[in-house]
């Protein structure tokens, strides 16, 4: 283990950041973790946290199967808040044979992937309205996570095998200089690590920029913005409830708790919408967006209209043009020794530990072909290349 140990400095302390400190360091490398908030004090903290195995791209569902394994069995690691509460995905139209060819590839890589009938869902909200569902998978394994409390255990534990974590530090720029690197700080203090790796989310391309990288060798990444509504469900709905997936009014269902359900979106509009993230970026949705989220959960499930609305936020994704992470070597744009792990499009909470598993592979310099992802498809190349990561659902957001 001492032969390879490396100085190694991470940029971003969400869920992916910190866990791939968490995998870095227990692997015998001396990690060193800069954020310039603290511990998911940025978009991970905002994230819906659901945890689940539905995707349509075989390598994203392993991933998924292998991080809700992770976070659903986390006591060796520290307090993760999972709650199984499973979920239930309607389909409709040209979507349900797409759902039915994707259902034996899920179950055949030994996901819990159940095929039942719309009615079905009954007995999980009496009165929903069952127009336009005409397939129904049921994940009862799946279900929600905390995603700060996470992302802390995955740090803490880091820090227990050396990791070192600076709060509230910005890194300015990254600088290579002969077989290390060099990250300045705002405060003036630079770090010197034998390689660094950005997990910085929407921030990826200010960064590179200021670290010299031309804006023509920038990455594919963009802001869209996601809002979230949380009300406060009416007695009918009360207790334990699965997530409801509604694609046809292309938004989801989260049954938090006992009583709290959030909403969000599955509408791919809102992926396409660049946002200027040095700009004004407001808290909360708009009232528009709230009354038009809020007339959709009445229209599935009427007795929603007795529900209050509790509050909202609104968070960034860091989203690339198939919906899938870049995880790759920055050599080819300048920066030798200096590797990214960004572009995660809404996946990041959810897929944390696979993520963290293949940067720590990659940096401890492991075959892809011998690790438990082959991490080679999400290389930055595949935009030029044309060899995107596919989703069979090109008309629902989020569910790749």
């Amino acid at each position: 283990m001492e032969s390879r140990k490396k100085d190694i400095i991470i940029i971003g302390a969400g869920s992916t950041g910190s866990s791939v400190a968490y995998n870095l360091s227990k692997t015998g490398n001396r990690v060193t973790v800069i954020d310039q908030l603290g511990v998911a004090g940025g978009n991970t903290g905002k994230s819906s946290a659901l945890i689940r195995t539905h995707y349509s791209n075989e390598i994203i569902a392993k991933m998924a199967l292998y991080s809700f394994k992770v976070i659903s069995h986390f006591e060796d690691i520290g307090y993760s808040g999972f709650r199984k509460t499973g979920m239930i995905f309607p389909f409709h139209d040209r979507d349900v044979e797409i759902a039915k060819r994707n259902v034996r590839m899920l179950k055949s890589i030994g996901i819990d992937e159940k095929i039942i009938e719309p009615t079905e869902i009954r007995g999980f909200y009496d009165d929903v309205n069952l127009d336009n569902f005409d397939f129904v998978t049921y994940e009862p394994e799946s279900g929600y996570a905390d995603p700060v409390a996470t992302s802390n255990s995955f740090m803490e534990k880091a820090k227990e095998s050396g990791a070192v974590m600076f709060s509230k530090k910005k890194a300015l720029r990254v600088d290579n200089s002969g077989e290390s690197v060099r990250v300045t700080l705002d405060d003036g203090k630079e770090l010197s690590g034998g390689k660094v790796i950005l997990a910085t989310n929407v921030w990826t391309n200010d960064l590179l920029s200021e670290s010299g990288v031309s804006k023509s060798n920038l990455l594919p990444i963009s802001a869209s913005m996601h809002g979230i509504i949380y009300i406060r469900r009416p007695k009918q709905y009360s207790g334990l409830k699965p997530t409801l997936w509604d694609p046809p009014h292309t938004a989801y269902y989260k049954m938090e708790g006992e009583t709290v359900t959030a909403i969000g979106s599955l509408d791919p509009k809102i992926d396409r919408e660049e946002v200027d993230i040095h700009g004004f970026i407001p808290e909360t949705v708009t009232q528009e967006y709230l009354e038009g989220y809020l007339e959709r959960i009445v229209s599935r499930l009427p007795s929603m209209r007795d529900a209050t609305v509790i509050s909202s936020l609104t968070g960034l994704y860091d989203m690339t043009p198939d919906g899938q992470a870049i995880i790759d070597s920055l050599s080819g744009i300048g920066l030798d020794n200096v590797y990214v792990c960004a572009g995660l499009s809404g996946h990041g909470f959810k897929l944390s530990p696979a993520y963290g598993k293949i940067v720590a592979d990659m940096i401890n310099g492991e075959d892809p072909e011998k690790s438990i992802f082959d991490w080679r498809p999400f290389n930055m190349r595949r935009f030029r290349e044309g060899k995107l990561i596919k989703s069979l659902y090109d008309d629902i957001a989020t569910i790749y």
